[in-house]
């Protein structure tokens, strides 16, 4: 098929019109410098790309930092790519486009699943997303993916990966926000993004089912604490949930000692409790190993009026 714009050649007679002879001109002119027998015609150097200029070597599209995007990435092809400033309405901003070297380039194939050269992507990212929020992503209301070129680019040539953060609902559920402004900063000092208080929401499973954000001078019964990687503890039975369940929990409960300002003793599981929560698995396959921990306070208590940060066994008393 003819590309469009494009007519089928015709015949055409032998014409004798200035233009031919022109050509036929340059074209004996031609000739004799290829053969070496005569010199260029008056005017003419024989250089016949003298003047023309060169093509660019051809290129493969690369993302850019510090752009907002009006929704999450369905994929890293460029024609999803749509970038808008950051001041106008946007649910994602990309702080940093990170690019692969050596073997992790050399791969034939893109980094997908649970991989090390995309775990190596992850890290970078997180290390950019801490310095451009002033905190670790995962001690505020946000979520940090790392979008790949699809297979497609890869194989020509692509080697960048893309950092994007988004502002989210909570940590149970996690729906992006839309909002106007960038990111940057959002995690420094006394910061509106940091997680703090909730009040768990607990399903029929006996697991929590949401987490809704409450002010923490309002009634409440959980806290965020910290996060630790979880990739530090010793491996355990994949096969018994429950071991594994038990140990970020107890891991957690130090973490909550700590931010409140109690010993760890036998008497700390009657002062308070903890809970975790791990980031979605949606997100798992990137690699991110923290655990999210939380303080809890049995349903017999009281509820917490203020922040348990620094209460001391004043706060919560043995019960």
């Amino acid at each position: 098929m003819m590309a469009p714009g494009w007519r089928g050649t015709r015949r055409r007679e032998r014409s004798s019109s200035p233009l031919t002879r022109m050509v036929a001109v340059l074209a004996a002119a031609s000739l004799a410098v290829i053969a070496g027998c005569v010199p260029p015609p008056q005017g003419l150097d024989g250089d016949l790309t003298d003047g023309w200029a060169a093509f660019d070597a051809p290129s493969t599209f690369v993302p850019k930092a510090g752009v907002c995007h009006r929704e999450e990435a369905v994929s890293g092809s460029a024609k999803y790519y749509l970038p808008v400033d950051c001041a106008r309405l946007h649910r994602v901003e990309t702080v940093h486009v990170g690019t692969f070297t050596g073997a992790d380039a050399r791969r034939p194939t893109a980094p997908v699943g649970f991989d090390p050269t995309r775990e190596a992507a992850r890290t970078e990212c997180e290390t950019h997303a801490t310095r451009f929020l002033g905190d670790l992503w995962q001690h505020g209301a946000l979520r940090l993916t790392v979008v790949m070129p699809p297979q497609v680019a890869w194989e020509a040539g692509a080697r960048w990966f893309r950092c994007d953060l988004a502002e989210v609902t909570s940590v149970l559920p996690d729906k992006v926000v839309p909002r106007t402004g960038s990111l940057r900063g959002a995690l420094a000092g006394d910061a509106p993004l940091l997680l703090r208080c909730y009040e768990p929401l607990w399903d029929d499973r006996g697991f929590v089912g949401a987490m809704e954000p409450v002010d923490c001078g309002q009634p409440h019964r959980s806290e965020f604490v910290g996060t630790f990687d979880q990739s530090t503890l010793p491996p355990v039975d994949l096969d018994n949930p429950e071991l594994e369940e038990e140990r970020f929990r107890q891991r957690c409960l130090r973490l909550v000692a700590d931010y409140v300002g109690l010993p760890v003793d036998d008497d700390l599981p009657d002062r308070v409790d903890a809970h975790w929560y791990r980031i979605d698995d949606r997100f798992r396959y990137q690699g991110d190993p923290r655990i999210l921990c939380f303080l809890y306070l049995w349903t017999d208590f009281p509820p917490l009026t203020r922040s348990a940060k620094d209460g001391g066994p004043a706060l919560l008393p043995v019960r």
